[in-house]
């Protein structure tokens, strides 16, 4: 089990998770002609959190050349998002296509279910091999291979080996929880309840498919139309407000719908379609991305408040540089290549990007400004192109950011805009 560094491997690379980002992954080792098995613990389809998506999306969807088959899945289309003030006397429409530095005009409205399947099958499709039902048990990381041990479905115990390893373990956080890496976000520890809903009234005409963003004073409320009678509906509230109301999630999430008067008049028919889901405090980061034979990408990477439905964009993106950081370490043979280490870094950038944005979503200050937009040297347009999914922001987006959020930090000392209530 020691010493010879060209000792055969069964892979090039395994990778953990069949989500987006380790579908990615595998979709874009596979046609770059490695070996790769993905090992997914599920049986797909399978439910999830992140419905969502952003016009961004549509930019690896034909990198992967799947979006033929996105497209043809009937999935609602998404032009905008909506933040409402959760007494409905306020709200900001950011509509892609008007943005002048966002290059894609709209995105999709998915069931996780359906979508996420579509690109694991897509992955088998261009070569990689998958087993599903598959729980990865342990791994070690060796000098020249990594060893995996995983349980299928008949309980029957496996080793495998390859001679890298990608962590897409999505919030399990498999191998960062295995090396105590996980660093919870100390300020925001949010819980969220959500599940599926039929009858709930949404835009029509041409808003339709627009997902909803309802702020309340210390939550916020999501209404995502998924078909043309399912709407995913979550609550994220404070991990610690939770607690002091001393309820059930299902009477937590009640009595949010029916106290947010923006929520109340559309949820006020409503009717659930499958059981409550909830998240416990989910916002955290890992202290180590990329280390010799390993990286960690999409939720394993780190995970944020979905407000900005940055996760599958986020988590695709990481998947898909992940791989392509991986490729060039197999043709130097470099267990911690350059490209690796640049992932670990621009990975870390991206996530910065929309936490600047969520962090201050709470805050009074920057609520009263966003809340009432005004599109002075296209500061707006900025803001569009970065909730569109842009995350390569060329220096005239850049500075019209920084603009934005000097402005609204001065908004906490100056009137720079008019006091609403926001709450």
């Amino acid at each position: 089990m020691s010493g010879n560094d060209n000792r055969e491997t069964e892979w090039d690379v395994i990778i953990i998770g069949g989500g987006p980002a380790g579908s990615t992954a595998a979709t874009t080792l596979a046609q770059a002609g490695r070996r790769v098995l993905v090992l997914e613990k599920s049986k797909f389809p399978r439910f999830h959190i992140g419905e969502s998506l952003l016009p961004y999306n549509r930019r690896i969807f034909n990198e992967l050349g799947v979006w033929g088959k996105i497209e043809s899945a009937g999935f609602t289309t998404k032009r905008a998002a909506q933040f409402i003030l959760g007494d409905d006397t306020r709200g900001n429409r950011l509509d892609f296509s008007k943005g002048s530095f966002t290059e894609y005009p709209q995105a999709v409205q998915v069931e996780r279910s359906k979508f996420d399947k579509i690109l694991l099958d897509h992955s088998r499709e261009a070569g990689a091999d998958v087993a599903e039902e598959c729980m990865v048990t342990d791994y070690r990381i060796e000098k020249d291979r990594v060893v995996l041990k995983y349980r299928s479905l008949d309980l029957a115990d496996h080793e495998v080996t390859a001679r890298y390893l990608i962590d897409a373990s999505g919030l399990n956080n498999f191998t960062a929880n295995k090396e105590k890496l996980r660093r919870y976000y100390p300020t925001h520890r949010k819980l969220a309840i959500f599940g599926h809903f039929s009858n709930v009234y949404m835009p029509k005409g041409e808003h339709e498919g627009d997902i909803l963003i309802i702020r309340r004073e210390r939550s916020w409320v999501w209404m995502i139309p998924l078909e043309e009678n399912k709407t995913s509906v979550g609550l994220v509230i404070d991990a610690a407000d939770f607690k002091a109301l001393g309820k059930k999630p299902p009477e937590v999430f009640a009595d949010a719908m029916a106290d947010t008067p923006a929520v109340a008049k559309r949820f006020a028919n409503a009717q659930s379609l499958d059981q409550f889901h909830v998240i416990n405090d989910f916002s955290y980061k890992n202290d180590i991305l990329a280390s010799p034979r390993l990286l960690r990408v999409g939720d394993a990477s780190g995970f944020i408040d979905p407000m900005f439905s940055s996760g599958v964009m986020l988590a695709m993106t990481s998947g898909q540089q992940g791989a392509q950081a991986i490729d060039a370490a197999l043709k130097k043979d470099d267990p911690l290549s350059a490209e690796m280490k640049f992932y670990e870094k621009d990975n870390r950038r991206r996530i910065a990007i929309y936490w600047e944005f969520i962090e201050n979503f709470y805050r009074l200050h920057f609520a009263q400004i966003f809340f009432q937009p005004y599109n002075r040297w296209g500061m707006v347009c900025s803001i569009n192109a970065v909730l569109a999914g842009r995350t390569s922001l060329s220096w005239a987006v850049r500075w019209r950011l920084r603009a934005f959020f000097l402005l609204a930090w001065l908004n906490k000392y100056i009137p720079i805009a008019k006091r609403i209530d926001v709450r």
